[in-house]
């Protein structure tokens, strides 16, 4: 068997950007899985960006729990690791 698939999803680096401000400390400690950092270079007063490492069930509950949170997303990408 060449190239095998991993069974489990491995950690990927993701950038999440957002309309509105969302306390990020209070959303990490639903999922103590996932890293997430603010990437304050990036902050505006109605944009919010997240450099999130987590696999793919944690981004998906990720993204769940801030549409539920009424945040509009502007924006999801994996990020390469040459960035």
């Amino acid at each position: 068997m060449k190239n095998p698939q991993p069974i489990f999803d491995p950690a990927t680096h993701y950038r999440i950007e957002m309309q509105g401000q969302v306390d990020v400390k209070w959303l990490k400690r639903f999922d103590s899985s996932a890293e997430i950092i603010v990437d304050k270079s990036k902050i505006t007063e109605n944009t919010i960006v997240l450099d999130v490492n987590t696999d793919q069930a944690g981004i998906v509950g990720l993204v769940r729990r801030l549409h539920g949170l009424g945040i509009t997303i502007l924006q999801v990408q994996v990020v390469k690791d040459e960035e």
